[in-house]
């Protein structure tokens, strides 16, 4: 696998330019999914390549020599989708996802979907405005994070999954539906998470009062 970071941009609520900016900095390439591309180049930063069916992008993203732009035009996929096969393709792993959720729920929900079966592929962050996903592999430790609600997630019913730190722990057991796992927080600083196979981790950014 490649080394190099991406943030993938899809074309959901992103944040302000400053912060944007700092995301931006973090890696080392910065992909958009088609109609992202229109929302940072607004904001003065250039994508190094935009992903889709192109039928949502505008002319400044058109006519900019600095952006490579690669057109999937199959309707099956969405353009999240398009993105993640040519980040395999090219085997990227580390990737950074920003503008996930935020206009349409029945978008939020496809792109968690998909999100969830591609998580053996990649490691994924994918930041939203109410908390952050994280892709957990065999084992991951979180720091600092007492009081925040915590929500696992697992494409595969059968995997065992053993926590530290939470409220509700897991010794040793399987999430038989993709809520099984929710409305769960820590009751510790540090939470461990061991698990068989890869599982998708939300921290909410709200504490439990």
């Amino acid at each position: 696998m490649k080394k190099e970071k991406i943030i993938l941009v899809l074309n959901g609520k992103i944040p302000k330019k400053s912060e944007l900016n700092q995301f931006v900095k973090k890696n080392d390439i910065v992909v958009c999914a088609d109609g992202a591309a229109n929302n940072l180049i607004d904001a003065n930063i250039i994508p190094n390549i935009v992903i889709g069916d192109l039928d949502s992008i505008n002319d400044k993203v058109k006519k900019n020599k600095l952006v490579k732009i690669i057109k999937r035009s199959n309707q099956n996929l969405n353009d999240f989708q398009k993105a993640l096969i040519w980040m395999k393709k090219e085997k990227y792993s580390n990737i950074d996802i920003i503008g996930f959720d935020g206009k349409r729920i029945d978008h939020t929900i496809g792109n968690f979907s998909i999100a969830l079966k591609e998580i053996s592929n990649f490691n994924l962050t994918i930041y939203t405005d109410s908390g952050i996903f994280h892709t957990v592999k065999k084992y991951k430790k979180f720091k600092g994070i007492l009081n925040k609600y915590i929500s696992i997630f697992s494409d595969d019913e059968k995997v065992k999954i053993t926590t530290t730190g939470l409220e509700y722990e897991l010794k040793n057991k399987t999430l038989k539906t993709n809520h099984s796992g929710t409305l769960n927080f820590a009751n510790s600083d540090n939470v461990v998470l061991k698990t068989e196979q890869e599982i998708l981790v939300y921290i909410s950014n709200e504490f439990k009062i």
